[in-house]
């Protein structure tokens, strides 16, 4: 039997995204809603624009369109991939797919519902007291990191912002190096000092930030979660961050965590997806093995050791080194290559590439390569440094 559709249109008739009234976003839904009712088959939604984007994504939430969220600037490699992927068939009613990198690099489709999506919303609600989240969402609505802000405030009853203009009593959501970046500045201080809390996930901190937000009494939660997981499943509450170097992130929601016998991490949450597009389902009651090592303190604490798999996180993107390579002897005169993560303080890590080019041949141009490069390729995985062997 098909289940109702997640939300009452009427739910949207409040002024909960900022610039625009609750009646005209409804409006723009209903309209929305009316294009996509003979749409055979499942939505992509490609719009960079945030407003945009969620008109289409609500509007085909409440008819249960399965709907799949797709990086407008993908290269062609990328594009085939995600081609591939929907030539598969589409997904079922009422699913939400997102892209990720997985833990094998490529593209991959990570299968949610309305209901995962709302649960891992509403963990984060009660983590916060329990009244309505106000957020600012700045990261692209196709990424879960951009995704959940929107979501977690409609949930919640609270209101979204599609810039940081004013972020005074609101949740920001932020990778390490956006954090560092807004440090420096008179401005992105301010806006920092004056939220209600600052998310900071996608990958660690390096010790300099962490240093330094504890010195500017930032209200920091450090999160660790992912696409697989609807963003964040555990947290470390701001007091914490601020007063213990190493505390310990307490489990959000319904969500349970064991320690693999390799020391790797296993989820099981009612935010869990329910498995990769074309691929095998994920069993609730096994959960998700993730590709991160970690360990359970005394009071059910979780704290992480670093990733166990091959693939490089640069500013909470991550890599997969084998990607690049392929990539790379497509290039006119590469013979050999190899790609590596570098820590950096900026990034975390960067992405270098080693290349070998035919025998004779003078090194070309590091930039005309990278220019070569993002044809094929998202910005994010284009080596920062590229050195001839």
């Amino acid at each position: 039997m098909e289940t109702a559709a997640p939300f009452d249109l009427d739910e949207l008739r409040r002024d909960w995204i900022e610039g625009i009234s609750g009646e005209q976003f409804h409006r723009g839904v209903l309209a929305a809603r009316a294009s996509l009712e003979s749409t055979a088959g499942a939505l992509v939604i490609r719009e960079e624009d945030p407003l945009a984007f969620a008109t289409l994504f609500f509007a085909a939430a409440s008819l249960r369109l399965p709907t799949v969220l797709a990086n407008p600037k993908w290269g062609r490699q990328e594009q085939a991939q995600f081609d591939q992927l929907m030539a598969l068939g589409a997904p079922p009613a009422g699913s939400i797919l997102m892209p990720t990198g997985g833990t094998t690099g490529g593209v991959k489709l990570v299968i949610h519902d309305w209901a995962s999506l709302s649960a891992s919303a509403r963990a984060a609600q009660a983590f916060l007291g329990g009244g309505a989240v106000h957020a600012c969402s700045v990261l692209p609505l196709y990424h879960v990191s951009g995704l959940m802000p929107l979501l977690r405030a409609f949930v919640s009853g609270g209101s979204i912002r599609f810039d940081e203009d004013e972020t005074s009593g609101r949740c920001l959501s932020l990778v390490p190096t956006q954090l560092q970046r807004q440090m420096q500045t008179r401005g992105g201080l301010r806006r920092l000092k004056s939220a209600q809390v600052i998310f900071v996930g996608g990958a660690a901190m390096p010790a300099a930030v962490r240093r330094q937000a504890r010195e500017l009494k930032l209200p920091v939660v450090p999160v660790y979660g992912m696409t697989e997981t609807a963003a964040m499943f555990a947290a470390v509450p701001r007091q914490d961050f601020l007063a213990v170097e190493d505390s310990g992130a307490v489990l959000l929601g319904d969500t349970q965590v064991s320690i693999d016998a390799d020391g790797s991490i296993r989820v099981r949450s009612s935010s869990l997806f329910k498995g990769y597009h074309g691929g095998a389902p994920v069993d609730p009651a096994e959960g998700f093995r993730t590709a991160d090592a970690g360990w359970l303190d005394e009071q059910r604490r979780l704290h992480l050791h670093g990733r166990m798999d091959r693939l490089i996180n640069t500013g909470g993107e991550k890599v997969d080194p084998a990607e690049v390579r392929v990539a790379l002897l497509q290039l006119p005169g590469v013979v050999q290559a190899s790609v590596v993560g570098e820590p950096d303080d900026e990034w975390g890590e960067i992405v270098v590439a080693y290349l070998r080019m035919e025998s004779g041949s003078a090194p070309p141009d590091r930039a005309a390569l990278r220019h070569q490069l993002k044809q094929q390729l998202s910005p994010y995985k284009v080596p920062k440094s590229i050195r001839f062997d």
